[in-house]
């Protein structure tokens, strides 16, 4: 039996489908190396101590038991939003301790979308061994999840024999269901001690969408039909 393989054709409109169906229109972005703009509520920047070959590392912050909104506007049709951004947590943050063995309170952060989910309510530790409750399980060691650890270059003296770096980074998405032209994103630290002890800051923050869908099926089934029919026109000939 002889194996045809597919067409050009049929290549084209399974890519075709595949782009109509999954491309994702990013709506705001940001790495605040210049400014925060007018879209969040709070624009403080920071440089991290850590020197880098490229440049400063500036982020948004530094925040202790704060909220901080990002609201955009003007968003185009959809129904369906990702959220993407780096989270710093700078310095002594102690997880779960509450009640433990190394009692320093429970410090936690929070993302919540107006009028919608929240998206994110945990508890982290820098090094806390109470642990936290960020990661697959219930309780989970401390630095669970996280991108980078010790890389930003905050120093920690203050109750340590020996000052150390202490601090993380975790880079996370979340995507949730959301329809009308704004949003409201709000990212919360609580729970925490002094700013000079526990804070957070935030970097690389992008939004994107999936456009409405309606006219991508109509597209996809357009581009198969013409391909079937001019395959057959070739096996005819």
């Amino acid at each position: 039996m002889k194996m045809h393989s597919p067409t050009p054709y049929l290549l084209f409109s399974a890519l075709m489908l595949n782009a109509t169906a999954s491309q994702a229109v990013v709506v705001y972005e940001n790495d605040f190396q210049s400014a925060a703009g007018s879209a969040w509520s709070h624009t403080l920047l920071q440089n991290t101590p850590t020197p880098y070959p490229f440049g400063p590392r500036s982020f948004l912050g530094e925040f202790g038991n704060d909220t901080v909104t990002l609201n955009l506007s003007g968003l185009a049709a959809h129904n369906m939003l990702t959220l993407s951004f780096d989270l710093y947590l700078i310095r002594t943050w102690d997880g779960s301790s509450s009640g433990s063995a190394f009692d320093f309170g429970n410090d936690s952060f929070k993302v919540s979308v107006g009028n919608g989910p929240v998206l994110l309510d945990s508890t982290f530790s820098n090094g806390n061994p109470a642990g936290q409750n960020f990661g697959p399980a219930a309780s989970n060691p401390y630095f669970t999840g996280a991108a980078e650890t010790y890389s930003l270059g905050y120093v920690v003296s203050d109750g340590i024999p020996v000052p150390q770096v202490m601090d993380s980074v975790y880079t996370l998405n979340y995507t949730f269901a959301h329809s009308g032209g704004q949003l409201t994103l709000d990212f919360t630290g609580y729970g925490l001690q002094a700013m000079g002890d526990e804070s957070w800051g935030l970097d690389n923050v992008r939004v994107s969408m999936v456009p409405e869908p309606a006219a991508a099926p109509l597209l996809a089934a357009g581009t198969l039909m013409l391909a079937w029919r001019m395959r057959r026109r070739v096996q005819a000939a």
